[in-house]
C-alpha cells in the first residue's frame, strides 16, 4: 500500500472532479466545517474556477490506484484580489505586514483534502510539502480544523483570523526556505 503523489495542472485536476468531489464532501460536510449541501454541491464549479487561475497546479495522492487526497493552488498575484467575499475579507483583515506575505512571489494553497480514512498518516503533510516546495506560501483554514495543527507542526505561522459569511477562518503563512536546507 504505497502512496503515490502525482502532479497535475489545472486542466488535469478538473478532469478528476468525479473522484475529488466525494473526498471534498467527506472532509468538509463534517465539523468543524459543516458545509451545507449547496456548498458541497458547488464543489465542481469552485474547482473549475480555482484551477482556471493563472498557473494553477496541484497534486493528488493515490493508494492502490485510488485517489485519497488532493491539493491545489496557484502563484499569488502582485496585489490582493477583490473578486469575491473571501478575497475582500482577507484584504480587510490582513495587517499590512502580513498582507505583503500574501502576494507574489508567494503561492496560494487553495485546497488540501485527504479522505478521512487516510488522515493522520502523513498524506496531507506530503501533499503540502510537494505543493509549496521551498517557496513562500499562504492558506486559510478553519481555526478548529485538524489541518490547522498540521500546518503549525509543519512550521507555518498563524497570522490573523477573519470571517466570511459567518465562518471563522485563520490565515497561515510559511516563508521561503533557503536553498540547501
Amino acid at each position: 500500500m504505497s502512496l503515490v503523489l502525482r502532479g497535475l495542472d489545472g486542466a488535469g485536476l478538473r478532469q478528476l472532479v468525479a473522484q475529488l468531489h466525494p473526498i471534498y464532501r467527506d472532509c468538509f460536510a463534517a465539523p468543524p466545517w459543516s458545509e451545507p449541501a449547496d456548498k458541497i454541491a458547488d464543489f465542481p464549479a469552485r474547482l473549475a474556477r480555482h484551477t482556471s487561475q493563472p498557473g494553477a497546479y496541484g497534486s493528488i495522492a493515490e493508494r492502490d490506484g485510488e485517489i485519497i487526497g488532493a491539493i491545489y493552488g496557484w502563484p499569488a498575484p502582485t496585489t490582493l484580489p477583490t473578486a469575491n467575499a473571501f478575497d475582500i475579507a482577507v484584504r480587510d483583515a490582513a495587517p499590512p505586514d502580513v498582507a505583503d506575505l500574501l502576494v507574489a512571489p508567494a503561492l496560494v494553497v487553495a485546497e488540501l483534502m485527504v479522505a478521512p480514512a487516510h488522515q493522520g498518516h502523513g498524506v496531507g503533510r506530503q501533499l503540502l510539502a510537494r505543493q509549496v516546495g521551498d517557496h513562500a506560501a499562504w492558506l486559510a483554514t478553519h481555526p478548529d480544523a485538524a489541518a490547522a495543527r498540521l500546518y503549525e507542526r509543519a512550521g507555518w505561522e498563524r497570522r490573523f483570523s477573519f470571517q466570511v459569511n459567518d465562518r471563522p477562518l485563520a490565515v497561515f503563512t510559511r516563508p521561503a526556505v533557503p536553498s540547501g536546507r
